[in-house]
């Protein structure tokens, strides 16, 4: 999922910006108004990049956060068995050693 979004994301990004590729190669024809055209289509440009580059900042950090949910889940429902034969929580026990100021999930 998260690769499709990236893909789509970077497929969306170059059709916004040939789309207007066009108009703005005709409004830069006309002398008077070519450097404000050229200006606009830079900050166009830029803000398309920008949307589309934040997109696919926060579906990583999505992703990542749902692998490590997963991770924990599966963890929980299937403990490992420790040296001794009995089932402990290994990731989940892992991360209750770690400090924290108020933890909100079993150890």
């Amino acid at each position: 999922m998260q690769d499709a979004v990236d893909h789509g994301s970077r497929a969306v990004e170059r059709l916004q910006k040939h789309a207007v590729k066009l108009p703005f190669d005709l409004l830069e024809q006309i002398p008077q108004i070519r450097e404000p055209v050229r200006g606009i289509r830079l900050i166009h440009d830029t803000t398309v990049s920008g949307v589309h580059g934040a997109i696919r900042l926060v579906n990583r950090a999505v992703g990542g956060t749902v692998d490590v949910v997963l991770f924990i889940a599966e963890q929980r429902r299937r403990p490992a068995e420790s040296p001794e034969g009995e089932p402990q929580r290994t990731m989940v026990k892992k991360l209750s050693l770690l400090p924290s100021r108020s933890r909100k999930y079993p150890p």
